[in-house]
């Protein structure tokens, strides 16, 4: 138990300092840091309680151990909104999105009841029957709801992930993938953290009591692994703003979706297309997205999207990118000038991002751009 007591110590200040570090960070979107540190904080006053409910510490108020059992209500709306923060450009928070904290707020009016009207002999019974597993089946019921409730709104920020990079795949040749690996990272670390809580509340409820050590013990050490994994990554973020798509084209793309073309019609502009690419180095545009193209193609951007979609079976990101790596493929076989740098390839072919880069080249070719100039340079030394 010395060593949990350390484990709860150590990840108490990794909590706050990671908490502090986003709220002050430079990096990536102000709004994404401001309500993932809200998060962290809220963790570090759960952690906090949960330590003293498991170790027995007595608390003269302990009625304020109940604000923390208000913010279960308010992790799943927070990580959603801190979710579409970072996948579109220009987020801000509005007055609608208060829907989402009724039942946060419904919790912190019961808890003000609470602190005002119910006595405290009531409130020390409950706390022991929660440290000793003999919560009633109502509590346990509600306990279970609300982990469920947090689960919803990552699933649906999940969903919220994969739609709108779909979307932006298909209008944009290049946007900033870096932080979309860290959202999923963060989203996901979550859905972890939550689940293995559930197990935890469920143990109980379902009579098995001997395993609450254990997952305690699971959700404390992911907790610790979670918490420096994301101040590492943190560190190492860009520090462009995040973003892939504003939500007026996010919800422009969902209502324009869908068009219909002949096979006859699909192969004309198939052509038409793969002319204006190679003719006209328009892959050359780090900056080309769908609606410039389907200006120049004379083509509704719906209509351009179908014929990549449908007839090239990719969407127009990769359709982009496989026409720069192509290039930058053509610059390593034929260039005069060995002392060329990779970056300088980069961006002769297209890419401006050294990351979008490595996961293009290797994506159609299996091989890192510095693999592929080094295996050339064996064959011609051979």
């Amino acid at each position: 138990m010395n060593i949990l007591k350390v484990l709860f110590i150590i990840l108490s200040f990794q909590l706050i300092f990671v908490s502090f570090f986003l709220f002050q960070s430079k990096k990536g979107k102000a709004l994404s840091n401001k309500i993932l540190s809200i998060v962290f904080f809220m963790l570090f006053i759960a952690v906090i309680n949960l330590f003293l409910i498991v170790f027995g510490v007595n608390v003269k108020e302990p009625r304020l151990l109940l604000i923390d059992d208000t913010f279960m209500f308010a992790y799943g709306p927070l990580l959603y909104f801190f979710t579409q923060s970072v996948i579109f450009k220009n987020y801000s928070f509005k007055r609608k999105y208060i829907v989402h904290l009724i039942p946060f707020l419904l919790a912190v009016c019961s808890v003000f009841y609470i602190l005002l009207y119910v006595d405290i002999d009531f409130i020390y019974q409950a706390m022991d029957q929660n440290k000793n597993q003999n919560s009633t089946l109502y509590f346990r019921i509600a306990e279970i709801s609300v982990l469920l409730h947090i689960l919803f709104y990552l699933f649906k920020s999940k969903i919220e992930i994969g739609k709108v990079l779909g979307k932006a795949m298909n209008i944009y040749s290049t946007f900033n993938q870096d932080n979309f690996k860290l959202l999923k990272f963060i989203i996901n670390s979550f859905m972890a953290l939550f689940s293995i809580s559930l197990i935890h509340s469920v143990l109980p409820f379902i009579g098995i009591k001997n395993g609450l050590l254990i997952t305690l013990i699971l959700i404390i050490l992911f907790m610790f692994y979670f918490v420096n994994s994301i101040l590492l990554k943190m560190l190492n973020q860009s520090s462009k703003e995040s973003g892939a798509i504003t939500q007026m084209n996010f919800k422009k793309a969902e209502k324009y979706a869908g068009s219909k073309l002949s096979p006859t019609e699909l192969n004309i502009f198939k052509d038409r297309l793969k002319n204006h690419m190679i003719n006209n180095k328009r892959f050359l545009d780090s900056e080309l997205n769908i609606n410039d193209l389907s200006s120049e193609l004379e083509l509704s951007s719906k209509i351009l999207s179908q014929v990549i979609n449908e007839g090239y079976s990719c969407n127009f990101f990769d359709f982009v990118n496989k026409f720069r790596v192509e290039s930058a493929k053509s610059i390593f076989i034929n260039q005069v000038d060995k002392k060329m740098t990779i970056k300088e390839v980069m961006y002769d072919s297209g890419f401006n991002s050294k990351s979008s880069f490595n996961t293009a080249f290797k994506k159609f070719t299996k091989l890192t751009p510095s693999q592929f100039k080094n295996s050339l340079q064996k064959s011609s030394s051979s």
